[in-house]
């Protein structure tokens, strides 16, 4: 357990030390995954599916708040979708910036997850990033969950009809692939409850007083989302996607932990360092154990000879038996 211990303060004190670059680093790296995924998924414009020009885009999203560089991102898929369509693409701004606005209004801070869920949909990871923002967040990000799901399972609808825009002698627009092909779509009511029920029950749990809220909040909400996706797959006859489901929740647990052991896990018999944030404040706390601050018993020495009365405070009273006895002899 010692060594465990040692081994998270290590990390944490890396990470405090390093804080500056690991933070560029890690934004630079999820704007490159994100652009890569972009490109092969949707990458409808030749030119701008070069990895140099991804590496361009995250390079300048690593230097910039998140919440910027997600719009770069957006910026960047809603150019390749008027490749495909300029309706597609079109309503895909519409629904961005309508995420956006609703966001915002209602108090929620992690835009991340309106940049990043519906990249990450296209292969089947949006778990992990939903999971860090109920670790991180409050309630109030729900909003931009739910948005994030609502953009991503609209890509996700556009790039599996993509044919029916590539075709030129087709007359289908944005609004027949929507009203048939994603509102009749059982999935998408399943998914966006599934997004929210891990959400929420993970902010609800972890704000508990009960023991190892964390990792319960983790355990409860994945485990409740993947039965709900793992129900509209099998209502769907869509079993072949449960393997990939089950890596996806399980990267997510992964992630979840991590975030826990390094961050948000308390060592109750050490004096602990704590960080956490509420709508308006960032707080950081030093938490001292009591056994800490119990004081030790003051013990005074005898210094010469000629100075009897310095005594600890349990040898007082004897020295002064001494002391009469000796002058009645």
């Amino acid at each position: 357990m010692n060594r465990t211990i040692q081994i998270r303060d290590n990390v944490r004190s890396f990470i405090m030390a390093n804080d500056r670059w690991l933070t560029i680093f890690g934004k630079g790296l999820l704007a490159f995954v994100g652009l890569i995924i972009i490109n092969h998924f949707f990458g409808y414009i030749s030119f701008l599916t070069s990895p140099i020009i991804a590496l361009i885009f995250a390079v300048g999203c690593a230097f910039i708040p998140l919440r910027a560089g997600g719009l770069l991102v957006l910026a960047y898929l809603f150019f390749q979708l008027t490749g495909l369509s300029t309706q597609v693409a079109v309503v895909a701004l519409i629904l961005m910036l309508a995420s956006y606005g609703l966001s915002i209004f209602y108090g929620s801070k992690h835009m991340f997850n309106i940049d990043y869920i519906p990249v990450f949909l296209q292969i089947g990871m949006p778990y992990p990033i939903v999971v860090i923002s109920a670790l991180r967040g409050t309630i109030k990000d729900v909003t931009s969950v739910v948005c994030g799901g609502i953009i991503s399972f609209y890509l996700k609808t556009i790039r599996e009809n993509a044919s029916l825009f590539i075709e030129e002698e087709t007359n289908v627009s944005v609004i027949d692939v929507i009203s048939k092909r994603m509102i009749v779509n059982p999935m998408f009511y399943i998914y966006i409850t599934a997004l929210i029920a891990l959400f929420v029950i993970i902010v609800l749990v972890r704000n508990s007083k009960i023991k190892h809220s964390w990792i319960i909040a983790i355990s409860i909400g994945i485990f409740t989302e993947m039965m709900l996706m793992m129900l509209g797959y099998i209502m769907t006859g869509n079993i072949s996607k449960v393997p990939l489901l089950i890596v996806a929740n399980v990267l997510a647990f992964a992630i979840g932990v991590v975030i826990t052991y390094i961050f948000r896990d308390l060592d109750y018999d050490r004096v602990e360092k704590v960080q956490f944030e509420d709508d308006d404040y960032i707080y950081y706390v030093t938490a001292v154990p009591k056994i800490e601050l119990a004081k030790e018993e003051k013990r005074i020495t005898r210094i010469t000879e000629a100075s009897k009365g310095f005594h600890n405070a349990g040898k007082v009273e004897d020295d002064k038996k001494e002391d009469n006895s000796g002058s009645s002899d």
